[in-house]
């Protein structure tokens, strides 16, 4: 059954109790013991030396960039670049290209195992970002350490110093291409902001042209063009009821006396006149008496012969009137002829008032269709600032846009010229790796530190686990614990150990011996040569 092995008895002490325990077990301790650390120390002596070279690169900035913006000065733009050229050094071509060179990983490259040596390397180079400075609220890296591990001191300085070699070609050639690209880039934008910022002006122009009079900036010249033609064609209007005026007064003077004369019949007396009215109201009666009576009634008579003897009567007046009138018109005809010459300039200047006032009228027809146009283009006017409110706003966002572009591209030029001058950002080596005075690891104290603490929790270990599945009893108070029986004496040993016995042990002890050396020389076969198993301790450690 399973027993507390470190609880005490009634008689016993705990310390007792472990001592007791070690006591017994003292061999089984003392060889885990052996056995774990001869393969720690082994392993700590036969690992292979690991050596670091490490070099420091400057971040030199001749050039402030608050006079030149920099075509790739975004935050964080140094450290992505620090990252590509770590891939593109560490690309299978270049990466296998340093390998060959320092015949770096012999065992791997001799074992064909390419990919183990190039993931190696991958794993050996480090780049750390280090001396930050606050330039203008950001945190700018001012220079970088190259590490590079290998497994001799010289190797693993000339790699480093070929990768910062490489690091500072490979930047003044991506930042020169980096700067002509984007130059490249910003001209073509440039280009098609120039165009875009064309067409709108031809839109501009497109519009003006056919909406001439009626854009929102001629909404006041087009109020004082509509007033003044109101003023004109009033002016007009005036000027032509003068004319009018002129003109009746000069017509009164040429008219005609004896026309005036016989139209108002100044030679019929007042006994015509009467007869006149007379024969008008018996023609009445009789056309009234007609619808009542037949035409032989004796009053239907009665008024016709009335009628005929003042119809006779109107007969002789008339001939007497005509013949007076043609000698009216006889006098007025040689009057006339006496006079045309007197009103002749009158009527000249009656001729030239219907010219003007002919002109006058064209000129008032001119003025109305002004006037209607004038007021078309301000009833259209709010419909015209819209649109050309539109095209404005577009233009002034191409506008704005080429500006842009332009100082972009301003700026990208002066960026490539002082990158093409190489008065930019540039890396300069600032320590060159040197080949370490020692190896970097690993820490073989710290390993075999390790080691002895290992080979103790080992041989407590066994020890617990020999105990517990330990069934044997070593001592009466066990065995009293055990059963009820009465224990009634306990014999030692007695007498020198038997020879078998003796045997047994001394072969154990041989065993165990050969075992510890056998342990000590495998853990020495793993750790001896072991480079990525050492370059692995040495990063942990």
């Amino acid at each position: 059954m399973a027993r507390d092995l470190l609880a005490s008895t009634a008689d016993d002490s705990l310390a007792v109790r472990i001592l007791d325990i070690l006591r017994r077990r003292r061999l089984l301790a003392m060889g885990t013991f052996a056995a774990v650390l001869a393969a720690a120390v082994a392993f700590a002596i036969y690992l292979p030396d690991i050596y670091q070279g490490q070099a420091l690169v400057l971040i030199e900035r001749p050039i402030d960039e608050n006079i030149v913006r920099a075509t790739d000065s975004a935050p964080g733009e140094l450290e992505s670049r620090l990252h590509i050229i770590k891939q593109e050094i560490l690309s299978r071509d270049r990466a296998l290209e340093l390998i060959k060179r320092f015949n770096l990983y012999p065992k791997l490259m001799r074992a064909a195992d390419a990919d183990g040596a190039l993931n190696q390397m991958r794993t050996d180079v480090e780049v750390n970002p280090s001396g930050p400075e606050q330039v203008s609220g950001k945190v700018k890296t001012v220079s970088f350490t190259l590490k590079y591990m290998g497994d001799s001191a010289k190797t693993a300085a000339d790699v480093t110093n070929a990768i910062a070699s490489f690091y500072v070609q490979q930047n003044e050639s991506m930042r020169s291409q980096s700067a002509l690209g984007t130059l490249q880039f910003l001209r073509q934008q440039l280009a098609e902001a120039k165009g875009a910022l064309d067409r709108q002006d031809s839109a501009i122009t497109q519009f003006t042209s056919k909406y001439t009079g009626q854009l929102p900036q001629q909404v006041g010249i087009n109020l004082a063009t509509l007033e003044r033609m109101n003023t004109q064609l009033r002016l007009n209007g005036e000027q032509q009821l003068r004319l009018i005026e002129q003109r009746e007064k000069l017509a009164e003077g040429l008219q005609d006396p004896t026309n005036i004369a016989r139209a108002e019949n100044p030679d019929a007396t007042p006994e015509m006149l009467e007869r006149l009215k007379q024969l008008d109201k018996l023609k009445g009666d009789l056309a009234q008496l007609q619808t009542k009576f037949t035409s032989k009634h004796p009053d239907v008579v009665r008024l016709q012969e009335q009628i005929t003897d003042l119809e006779q009567q109107q007969k002789q007046d008339e001939a007497s009137l005509d013949k007076k009138q043609r000698a009216l018109q006889a006098a007025a005809a040689a009057s006339t002829a006496a006079a045309d010459d007197a009103k002749a300039p009158r009527r000249q200047t009656i001729a030239s008032l219907d010219d003007q006032l002919a002109k006058l009228k064209e000129e008032e027809q001119a003025i109305r269709t002004t006037i209607a146009s004038f007021e078309q283009r301000l009833e259209g006017a709010p419909e015209r600032e819209q649109e050309f409110a539109l095209v404005t706003r577009d233009r002034q966002v191409a506008k704005d846009l080429y500006d842009n572009m332009l100082k972009r591209y301003d700026e990208a030029q002066l960026a490539a010229s002082v990158e093409t001058d190489r008065q930019g950002e540039r890396f300069r080596v600032l320590e060159s790796a040197l080949p370490p005075e020692g190896p970097t690891g690993p820490n073989r104290f710290r390993l075999m530190l390790m080691g002895i603490l290992l080979a103790l929790a080992a041989a407590v270990g066994m020890v617990l686990t020999a105990e517990q599945f330990d069934a044997s009893f070593h001592g009466v108070d066990e065995l009293r614990e055990f059963t009820s029986v009465p224990v009634l004496v306990s014999i030692p040993p007695i007498g020198p150990m038997p020879l078998k016995r003796r045997l047994l042990t001394g072969l154990a002890t041989v065993s165990a011996l050969a075992m510890i050396a056998l342990i000590a020389a495998a853990s020495a076969y793993v750790a001896h040569g072991n480079e990525q198993l050492a370059r692995l301790i040495g990063r942990a450690g």
